[in-house]
Parts: structure tokens; C-alpha cells; sequence
């Protein structure tokens, strides 16, 4: 009876990881929608949009995205982790039926901005929800889901996008949001939540059901309850209890980790690679360079997969930083010169190709450390006590850098210049490396339940 029992807790586990990577994908594909659906606007001769309006079909989904991750914590605390998910499909679905049946710009940033709402609810339920279900040996192996499924949906709005119309994008969309709700309807709340609402006997039970024997599960049962012993039963999490002790110690790491991420200028180089390729003579056609990136940063997942199994997360972090500050000063390097002029100009004439390579080593480099491991870390360095607000707020803090890097790309590129730009996120990128180094707490092959116990020492030794 053991290998039935094992066979069936793992397939449980691999239907919550591959939800979470559903719901991730159908993120990315909302986040990626306009690079391809913008030009199909501008060619559907029944559709008509100005360049401001443009802007604002690009920028009211991360604006809404960093609403919907403030409002989450409390829901993920009083619904549940996987009745929000569950709940979440429906209005992530209604997002994009609004949009394939818009008859003008306004129907249209409506619906991105519903979407934008649900993108940020995805973030923060998706990142607790993963690490309360799937046990610490399965963890890397499960993380795979969720981030080559996200990865494929940037890949799959880039694909697609060259094929069908903006409205056909939008009905995909619609479609892709269905699978999640039947993966995540057999599955139980996770055992956290559950305890954490007094309801042990039904957390035993999840136990049973996700882990290999019952003895596993209520020796997990014995450490979740213990974990949780030190709030009442039901309790609310306030905002003063994240920036407190022993919680503001990774709360502020995680918090510096996503406002990083967005300064090494991801989102800018996402949403603007094609124009970057354009002016930078590589001779590549928009929608083509836009593929072309997102196979690299598809495949860049499977790279990334394998060093986090591998290697501990602030080793990732620096490999990462010294691949995307030598890319990142490449680009600023190869910009300076074509606005050089004179023999600097011919220089970059010469070099069409420079920054075609450098954003290529870029999405390989963010890949492999500063794309996977700030989330990573809400999943395994996040309290277990306050992990539902403690996520909701950094990563509000994420679209927030997310929606201001975005917003002043095209300012920053026109005010400093391109090459002072790229130049600008080089530097920000090395010195938070540096800075966040000593700071952040290593969470590679260990518990939830013994970086809760780590944090709690830290605290009593510096008191004492």
C-alpha cells in the first residue's frame, strides 16, 4: 500500500504546482499582451487608438496589479490559500472576455485593468500556497511547474501574437484561465491555513493526503501547530507585526530583493526589447526579436531550474548580478557610441549585432538568479506566522518598482539618453547586490518550519 499512497501524494502535489503554473502563465500572458496586441490595434481598421492611449493600455496593469497584491493578504488569511486561487479564475477569465468584446480603447483598459487586479491576487496567493503544500524534498522539483509555465505564457504572448488578432489573444486568454479551477478543486486547503483557523483535525487530514504516510503528516502536524502556538487561534495579522521582531529581519530582505529585481530594469527591457533591437540595427523585424526573447527566456527557465536545485540562493544572486551588469554596460557601451558619432558611430554600425547578444545574456542571467529567487524566497524564507500579509506587501512593493521602472524608461531614455539609462541600471543592480549580500538569510535546503526557529535565535541572541 506504500507506492499507491506515494504515487497518489505526489500527483496531488504536482496538481497544486501545476495551478500555480497555470495561473502564472495566464499572469505572464496579460503582462506580455501588449508587445503583440498594440500593433494589431493599430491595424484593425474598426479599432482606433491613439499613442497616449497606448500607454495607458501598457501602464493601468501594473498600477491595478500592485492594488490587487495590497488587498490579498487579508484574503488568502480569511478565505483560504486555494479558495482564492479557485475564486481568482473566474474575474482573471471576465478580464479577457471584456477585452476580445471591447468596441473601443476604454472596454479595453477596463479589462486590463480587472486583469492587472488579478495578476496581483495570482502573485501572492500563488506564492503561499506553493510552499504550505509541497514538502521540502519536492520543492525544487515542484518549483519547475510554476516557472516554466510562466515563462511559456511570455513565449506563448509573443508566439501567438504573430498569428492572431488582438481579440483572438484575448480569447485565449479566456480559455487558458479554465484548467485551473478543475486542478485545484480535488485538492484541501493548505495545512497552515487550516491550523492556523483552529481547524486541526481538517489540516491532519490535508496532511494525510499530501504526504507519503501518516506518520509524516503528524509529525508535520506536531511542527505546524508548534509553529503556530505563538498566535491565537484565528487572529488577524496586522502591518506592525511584519515590521516587528523576528519578522522585519526577512521581510525587509524579500522587500529589497523585489525592489532590485525591478531596478536591473527587467520590465523595461520586456516591454521595449523590439524598439531596443530596431535601434540598435540589428536589422530584426519587432515581432521577431520579441520571439526570439522569449524562447531565450524560456529556455533560460530550465538553466534557472537547475542552478536553484543546485546551488544556494546567494550564489545565484551574484552569478546573476555579474552577468546582467556586463550586459547591462554593454548595451549602455554600444548606445554611447552609436550617439557618439564620427568613428564611434561606425564602431556600433559595426557591432548591429552587440545588442542583440547583450539582451540575450541578460534574459539568461535574470533567469538563473534575480528572476526566480526573489519569489523563491517569499516561498521559503516568508514567517509562517504573518506569511500571508508579509507576502501581500512586498510584493505590492514589487509592482510598485515594477509600475515606476516602466513608466520612466521612455523619460529616462529621452531625458539622459539610452546609454546613461542601461548605465543607470548596471549600477543600482551591482551596488544592491553588495548590499543585499551580507543581509539575506540562506534559505537553500532548508524547512519553512527552521528558518521560522533561525529568525526566532537570531532575535533572542541580539537581545541578549
Amino acid at each position: 500500500m506504500a507506492e499507491p499512497a506515494r504515487r497518489q501524494h505526489i500527483l496531488y502535489q504536482v496538481m497544486a504546482a501545476t495551478a500555480v503554473g497555470v495561473a502564472t502563465l495566464v499572469a505572464s500572458l496579460t503582462m506580455g499582451y501588449t508587445s503583440p496586441a498594440l500593433p494589431s490595434m493599430r491595424a484593425d481598421p474598426q479599432f482606433s487608438i491613439t499613442e497616449e492611449e497606448e500607454s495607458w493600455v501598457g501602464a493601468v496593469m501594473p498600477a491595478c496589479a500592485l492594488l490587487g497584491s495590497m488587498v490579498t493578504g487579508s484574503l488568502v488569511d480569511s478565505l483560504g490559500r486555494r479558495t482564492t486561487l479557485i475564486v481568482l479564475s473566474f474575474p482573471f477569465m471576465l478580464s479577457w472576455v471584456m477585452i476580445a468584446l471591447a468596441s473601443g480603447v476604454g472596454g479595453v483598459v477596463l479589462g486590463r485593468m480587472v486583469g492587472g487586479v488579478c495578476v496581483g491576487v495570482q502573485a501572492v496567493a500563488g506564492s503561499v500556497f506553493m510552499p504550505e503544500v509541497v514538502q521540502l524534498d519536492l520543492r525544487d522539483v515542484m518549483a519547475f511547474f510554476p516557472a516554466v509555465l510562466g515563462n511559456l505564457g511570455l513565449l506563448v504572448s509573443f508566439a501567438a501574437g504573430q498569428y492572431l488578432s488582438w481579440r483572438g489573444l484575448a480569447w485565449l486568454g479566456a480559455a487558458l484561465c479554465v484548467p485551473m479551477v478543475f486542478l485545484l478543486l480535488p485538492l484541501p486547503e493548505t495545512p497552515h491555513h487550516l491550523t492556523r483557523k483552529g481547524r486541526k483535525e481538517e489540516s491532519l487530514a490535508a496532511l494525510r493526503k499530501l504526504r507519503c504516510t501518516a506518520e509524516q503528516a503528524e509529525k508535520e502536524q506536531e511542527e505546524i501547530s508548534a509553529s503556530c502556538s505563538g498566535r491565537d487561534e484565528g487572529q488577524s495579522v496586522s502591518a506592525w507585526d511584519i515590521v516587528r521582531p523576528p519578522n522585519q529581519w526577512p521581510v525587509g530582505v524579500a522587500a529589497a530583493l523585489m525592489l532590485t529585481q525591478q531596478a536591473t530594469g527587467i520590465n523595461a527591457v520586456v516591454f521595449y526589447a523590439s524598439t531596443i533591437l530596431e535601434t540598435g540595427g540589428s536589422g530584426m523585424g519587432g515581432g521577431s526579436a520579441s520571439v526570439l526573447l522569449g524562447v531565450v527566456n524560456f529556455l533560460g527557465t530550465f538553466v534557472g531550474m537547475f542552478a536553484m536545485a543546485t546551488y544556494k540562493r546567494r550564489s545565484l544572486i551574484a552569478a546573476s548580478t555579474v552577468v546582467l551588469v556586463i550586459s547591462l554596460l554593454t548595451l549602455s557601451f554600444f548606445f554611447w557610441a552609436q550617439e557618439a558619432g564620427g568613428s564611434y558611430s561606425e564602431l556600433a554600425e559595426g557591432l548591429g549585432m552587440l545588442p542583440v547578444v547583450a539582451l540575450l545574456a541578460y534574459m539568461v542571467g535574470f533567469a538563473v538568479g534575480w528572476g526566480p529567487v526573489p519569489w523563491i524566497f517569499l516561498g521559503e524564507g516568508m514567517p509562517s506566522s504573518v506569511r500571508g500579509v508579509a507576502v501581500a506587501v512586498v510584493v505590492a512593493v514589487n509592482w510598485a518598482s515594477a509600475f515606476l521602472v516602466t513608466k520612466t524608461f521612455a523619460w529616462s531614455v529621452a531625458t539622459l539618453g539610452t546609454h546613461t539609462t542601461f548605465l543607470a541600471y548596471a549600477a543600482v543592480t551591482g551596488v544592491s547586490a553588495v548590499l543585499i549580500h551580507g543581509a539575506m538569510p540562506e534559505t537553500f535546503g532548508k524547512s519553512m518550519l527552521e528558518m521560522d526557529r533561525l529568525y526566532v535565535e537570531a532575535h533572542k541572541k541580539k537581545e541578549e
